[in-house]
Formats: structure tokens, C-alpha cells, sequence
């Protein structure tokens, strides 16, 4: 009996959690399972923030997609141009004819949403690519290490701004250095939590520029809309994000923010079945949009996966039961504030929870290459000494690349 050929597109969050929900149908020879991801690696996006202030290495925030993708599955690195329906199909770029699949799980995830802001593309940093982030970083470590390398704005008062924003006045201790723009802050959470948000990060000197957008992105200053400037050095766009463009070029029903209608069950049509940033899908509890984070990602996975593998058997696929656990928003090294299951929670406990938790994940998806470069970096830590040699030589006054005064483009 032939093997049902099963491919994932995309190797984020949602994708590699239905992936790792697959393995196990591997050894029996159930079905053929493919992966195909642009890159070749899994960024782990909620500890970008650690890694642009040096906490973390490049080894602790990409994992290697081959440590994780093993015979009998395949690994093909390929940049995805379009999805088909009918049948199930992927155009990728080239190759002559679309890859036809059995089932698809497409996991694509999002890119950032400059909402149309005038100068964002030319003198902003946009988080979503990894080139983005770690050309970023060199600019980070040597304009906060300088008296004279002027200030960091960060657009955008949500999880990953507020996180970006403490991190970075955290770890270089350098009040007024560090601005964050927003019309608000953490706007779609309880009041409690932005304040103690803000009251943190004005402890650690971040200024707060709250109230008004930004109107437009120059070389050397952002513009809000009421007309005021704001002079920085190098700008981090944090403002929001839209799901990949492929889902749009591939004519499917999408919502504004480009992600693809899909029903109850993640099904977008007949063994095709569409997961994580990608996918608008609705909170059948309270009937709103769930939001594109990680913890949404790892539900639909693996969700999208069975319910696949459901209508391959000839099933029913089975609607998304949405279980919220809670979030947390770290707010430097000893602080962080969220909710566990209802209850809220906050201080030096809840942030080391997090840093559990980040670390869990990483170890379920890279297994011990991943858990032994954290095991590394604390080594190094209670030694007294930088893990990662771009934060010693900024740490000693070095600089391992050129001081360019404007933003990276």
C-alpha cells in the first residue's frame, strides 16, 4: 500500500510542532514526511530580545534544522512561491512543476507590517529576518557601548517592543539611551499589567514616549504624527506584523492581515490545512481572533497535523479547542510580569519560569545540541565571564566592526 506523502511548509513555531507531531508516524512506515523551509534553521522569535541586548549566542537562538529533521522525514531548503489547493501543491521556486503533495500543513508564519509608515523600509530595522537581527545586534553593542553613539528607538508597545526595550536598558545600564514609541502600551492587556510595564521600565531608565504613532522613519530621527522628533541612532521597528505575502500571491481568501480563511478544524480545503501566523483563526470560546504568538503556533501544529491525518483515514477532522495559559513579558534579567492560568503573577520567580519555559521548548525541538549551548552560556555566566566573544570585546572597549552612525537598512 502506498505511503500518504505529507509536507510541511514552513519551519516555525507551528510548523515544526507539527512536525515533531509527526515524527512518531515515521517508524511504522505510515506515512512520507517532508519539510521545506526558506532557511536552515528555527529562529526562536520570543528570545530575540536576549540575543540583540548579548544575552544569548547565535547557537541558542537558531537551531539547526538538521538536528532536527532526521531520516526517514526530509529536509528541503527551498523558498516557497505559491500554495495550490487543487490538487494539494506548493510552487517553489526553481522547479519546473509544483510539488503535489497527499496533505499539506502550511506554517509560513508572518512578516513585519510597516502599516504604509513613510522611511521604514530604508532606516528601520524590521524583526522577522534572521540577516535583519543580527546586523542589528553588532549595531546594538556598539552604539550603547559608546558615550557618544546616540539613542535606540523602539517602535511599538507590544509584547516584543516592551521586551526589546527592557532587555537592552537592562543589560547596558544606560538611562535615556533607550526610547519607546507607542500609542500605547501592551493595549490589549489588563490595565495592571501596563502599568507595572511601565513602571519598570522607567526604573531601568527606558524613556517612554506613549500617546502618539510614528508618522514617519528618517535617517537620524523617527516623526510622530503630531509633528514631534524624536533624535535616535538607529531605529527598531516592533510595530506588528502581516502574514507571509504567499499566502495573498497565492489567491486564497485572506483576512487584512493577509492570513488565510480557515474553517474550525484549520482546513483550508481538502487536505490542505493552514496553521500558526498564517491562519486567521477564532477563539470559538470568545468568538475573537486568536493572536499570532508562540503558544497559539504550538496548539495548531499539531492540531492541523491530526486533523490531516484524520481525513487521510477517512475521518472527521475535529475542531480547534484554543487553550490560553497564560503569558508572560519579561522585563530584564530579574523581572517579569503576565498571567498563569487567570492568576496574575510578577517578580523574580515569574522571570525565571520564562527562562524555564524558553528553555524547554528549545530543548523539545533541538534535543541536547540545543540544551547544551544553554548549558554553556550559564557556565560562562556564574564564572563571571561573556559567553559569546562579540559581548566580551564590546565588554572590553573593543569594537569588532565599524561604527556606522546611520541605521541599518
Amino acid at each position: 500500500m502506498r505511503r500518504a506523502h505529507i509536507v510541511i511548509a514552513g519551519a516555525g513555531y507551528a510548523g515544526l510542532a507539527a512536525y515533531l507531531a509527526l515524527r512518531p508516524r515515521l517508524d511504522g512506515g505510515a506515512i512520507d514526511l517532508t519539510l521545506v523551509s526558506a532557511t536552515d534553521a528555527h529562529l526562536l522569535l520570543p528570545e530575540l530580545p536576549l540575543y540583540l541586548a548579548g544575552q544569548e549566542s547565535e547557537h541558542e537562538i537558531r537551531l539547526q534544522l538538521g538536528h532536527v529533521v532526521r531520516p526517514p522525514a526530509r529536509l528541503h531548503r527551498a523558498r516557497i512561491l505559491r500554495v495550490r489547493s487543487d490538487p494539494p501543491a506548493l510552487v517553489i521556486q526553481g522547479a519546473v512543476d509544483p510539488w503535489v503533495a497527499d496533505g499539506l500543513v502550511v506554517a509560513l508564519g508572518s512578516v513585519p507590517d510597516d502599516f504604509g509608515v513613510k522611511g521604514v523600509r530604508e532606516h528601520a530595522t524590521l524583526i522577522g529576518r534572521w540577516d535583519d537581527a543580527r546586523d542589528l545586534r553588532r549595531r546594538l553593542l556598539a552604539t550603547l557601548a559608546s558615550r557618544h553613539g546616540g539613542r535606540v528607538a523602539i517602535v511599538g508597545g507590544g509584547f516584543t517592543g516592551v521586551e526589546i526595550a527592557a532587555e537592552l536598558a537592562d543589560t547596558h545600564r544606560v538611562p535615556g539611551r533607550i526610547v519607546l514609541i507607542a500609542p500605547h502600551l501592551l493595549a490589549d492587556l489588563p490595565e495592571r499589567v501596563g502599568q507595572t510595564a511601565r513602571s519598570a521600565l522607567e526604573r531601568l531608565g527606558v524613556e517612554l514616549v506613549l500617546g502618539d504613532r510614528a508618522a514617519e522613519v528618517r535617517a537620524d530621527a523617527v516623526v510622530l504624527a503630531g509633528g514631534r522628533r524624536i533624535p535616535c541612532a538607529a531605529t527598531i521597528w516592533a510595530a506588528g506584523v502581516r502574514a507571509n505575502p504567499v499566502m495573498t500571491d497565492s489567491h486564497l481568501a485572506v483576512n487584512r492581515r493577509g492570513q488565510a480563511e480557515v474553517d474550525a478544524t484549520l482546513r483550508l480545503a481538502p487536505r490542505v490545512y493552514v496553521c500558526g501566523d498564517c491562519a486567521a483563526v477564532t477563539d470559538a470560546r470568545t468568538g475573537r481572533p486568536v493572536a499570532p504568538t508562540a503558544q497559539a503556533a504550538l496548539q495548531q501544529g499539531p492540531a492541523a497535523a491530526a486533523n490531516l491525518l484524520r481525513e487521510l483515514a477517512g475521518k472527521e477532522p475535529q475542531p480547534l479547542q484554543t487553550r490560553s495559559l497564560g503569558f508572560l513579558i519579561s522585563l530584564g534579567r530579574e523581572e517579569a510580569v503576565g498571567s498563569i492560568l487567570g492568576h496574575s503573577v510578577a517578580g523574580g520567580d515569574v522571570a525565571a519560569l520564562k527562562r524555564l519555559i524558553e528553555t524547554y521548548h528549545a530543548f523539545q525541538v533541538g534535543g541536547l545540541h540545543a540544551l547544551g549551548a544553554r548549558l554553556l552560556r550559564s557556565t560562562g555566566a556564574r564564572r563571571g565571564r561573556a559567553s559569546d566573544p562579540e559581548v566580551a570585546a564590546h565588554a572590553q572597549g573593543e569594537s569588532p566592526m565599524p561604527v556606522d552612525p546611520a541605521p541599518q537598512t
